[in-house]
């Protein structure tokens, strides 16, 4: 049996400086691990009433109501829920529904945002990453936009749409830049973590029960940072070129066409801003599949053995890989016989992965102060009940009392090994976004004679999309807007 014997007061020190930080559970060690996690949060809730298969049987039958009804049992940030509700709404055609639903998230993660300073989501971080409040992702807050427009369409009213687009030109930039410089300073905070007091008091502590922490070899287990944010939609630009279009203000169609230009976006707009004499353009939108999601990656590094205990770290933060999407779409048909292939608009896995480039290396930095600290503290949690334990063995005059200190040893070496493992178990990343957004945005355009046509959208699962009596007016485009997301 090891003995501590000078170093209890170390531990005592460890003990009070990270009484602050919850311990946490154990993994396996010397390998990656990948797992993908549904993140979830509300405490109130019993996570046991929502069933997440029957959940998906729904959605996969396009009972999008059932859906909508299930999402109160399920145990996710109030944002999380308010998102999913929304693109739910839209899927299940409620198209007035889905608009206010998106108008009050907008508006509570505006609120839930005045508040969230970077140091009090870095205070909260440095708990845990899922006890930051979620307030939605910067590419969220865009496609909020995005859909409120595509509900405005879809019920026919042009104005509603202007409507959301003066609001995005009048409140995005500041909002926006609000956040991303909010993500910066939470980045440039996280990569200095490791230098911060508690940290070197942890190693120390732990170099004291014969851990060794190399900061250097942990830390080149990070992934690379990446200075990228997501803050312009081509489909975004899109819509409201042809939305400002469609309402005679060539003006604002310009500035969203120059958006559109930006993002680089394969589709082209010039012959909606240039239609022919006469002519009228038919625009047809296509919304597929279901947004890629991100999942966590997980670094296993063994740092040492005491009292027979691996000690590992679980160095966990999130991570983008290719999604393997079924539903594409094929080609739209008019009535007069004109058929075309859709150009892509945007691909919003793209979005996520720019998210996450960015996210992760913080999150990093972050697990590893959570590894170091946490595990300081289970292993100083435990010493003065191995040191009493210990002296009590030694000091044993008889049969009886050693078997009693024998047992008690074995229980504290029980409690050291359960504390270790919850360290493990309670490090996560943090994998939380809206399920229910569309993969991608893609669109097919035609320049037409003015009149009534029927729009037929083939989708590469066999479904077709039949849009009946689109009226083509000369001089102006007129959207349509198609989806197959399941």
């Amino acid at each position: 049996m090891k003995k501590f014997g000078k170093c209890v007061a170390v531990f005592a020190a460890a003990l009070v400086l990270f009484s602050g930080c919850a311990s946490t559970r154990g993994a396996d060690s010397g390998e990656k691990q990948k797992t993908e996690k549904s993140a979830k949060k509300d405490k109130g809730k019993n996570e046991s009433s929502f069933d997440i298969e029957a959940f998906n049987s729904a959605y996969a039958n396009g009972d999008f109501a059932t859906c909508i009804a299930m999402l109160k049992e399920r145990n996710s940030d109030a944002i999380l829920n308010e998102l999913d509700s929304s693109m739910l709404q839209y899927l299940a055609k409620d198209y007035m529904a889905s608009a206010k639903e998106f108008v009050q998230t907008q508006q509570n993660m505006q609120q839930l945002s005045k508040d969230m300073t970077a140091s009090k989501i870095m205070e909260a971080a440095l708990v845990g990453e899922n006890s930051v409040q979620y307030v939605g992702n910067t590419y969220e807050r865009i496609l909020a936009y995005s859909m409120k427009a595509v509900n405005a369409l879809k019920m026919g009213e042009v104005d509603r749409a202007i409507g959301v687009f003066n609001e995005y030109t009048g409140n995005y930039k500041d909002e926006i830049a609000a956040l991303v410089q909010q993500q910066k300073e939470i980045a440039a905070s996280s990569g200095n973590i490791t230098d911060d007091e508690k940290v070197s008091t942890a190693i120390e502590a732990l170099g004291t029960a014969g851990l060794s922490v190399n900061l250097g070899d942990l830390s080149a287990k990070s992934p690379d940072s990446s200075d990228a944010v997501y803050d312009a939609s081509a489909l975004l630009a899109y819509l409201g070129t042809l939305s400002y279009l469609a309402n005679g203000d060539a003006e604002h169609a310009q500035d969203f066409a120059g958006v559109l230009e930006s993002t680089g976006s394969a589709v082209n707009v010039s012959e909606d801003l240039n239609i022919a004499d006469g002519m009228g353009r038919l625009d047809v939108v296509s919304l597929t599949d279901v947004i890629g999601k991100r999942s966590e990656m997980a670094e296993i590094a063994r740092i040492g053995n005491i009292y027979g205990i691996d000690v590992t770290f679980k160095l966990a933060y999130p991570t983008f890989e290719p999604q393997n999407h079924a539903i594409n779409v094929s080609k739209v048909t008019l009535s007069n016989g004109e058929a075309k292939e859709f150009t892509l608009i945007e691909d919003f896995d793209e979005a996520v992965k720019k998210d996450v480039a960015q996210k992760s290396s913080g999150a990093f930095g972050r697990s590893l102060f959570r590894n170091i600290t946490k595990n300081s503290a289970a292993v100083a949690g435990s010493v003065v009940a191995l040191q009493k334990a210990q002296e009590q063995v030694s000091k044993a005059s008889n049969a009886v009392q050693k078997k009693a200190a024998e047992k008690a040893y074995e229980v504290a070496v029980k409690g050291l090994n359960v504390a270790l493992l919850a360290v493990v178990d309670a490090e996560k990343a943090d994998v939380r976004q809206a399920s229910f957004f569309p993969n991608k945005a893609s669109a097919a355009g035609f320049t037409l004679e003015p009149g009534r046509y029927t729009v037929t959208v083939e989708y590469t699962n066999g479904k077709t999309d039949v849009i009946e009596n689109v009226n083509v007016e000369a001089g102006k485009p007129t959207v349509v807007i198609s989806e197959c997301m399941n």
